[in-house]
């Protein structure tokens, strides 16, 4: 599984969830607030991830014509939207399909 593709189906199981509890009757004022927000940032984050994944493609499509590996303005761009995705995935570490390469490293 790409990157990218894990990232958006986390994203949709967190619209899910939230989109369930806020059908619930009863909700806190507080509950409510939490719940809106939170589909709010699945909203912001579907925006980043689709974003970079399209930068992303980009940088490895010019890597593809160029073949500058080392020192092109693609490789730097494949390198920063692979950190930019790799942090992004810091919330779902120990789902099931996280792969440890996704670690951002410090």
């Amino acid at each position: 599984m790409d990157i990218v593709d894990f990232l958006l189906a986390r994203i949709g199981e967190d619209v899910q969830k939230s989109s369930e509890l806020l059908g619930r009757p009863l909700l806190s004022e507080s509950e409510r607030w939490y719940e809106e927000r939170l589909l709010l940032e699945a909203q912001s984050k579907r925006a980043v991830v689709e974003l970079v994944g399209a930068a992303r493609q980009a940088a490895l499509a010019s890597l593809l014509e160029t073949g500058d590996a080392v020192t092109g303005s693609a490789a730097q761009g494949l390198h920063w939207t692979d950190l930019v995705l790799k942090a992004l995935t810091l919330p779902y570490k120990r789902h099931a399909d996280y792969q440890t390469s996704w670690t951002l490293s410090s």
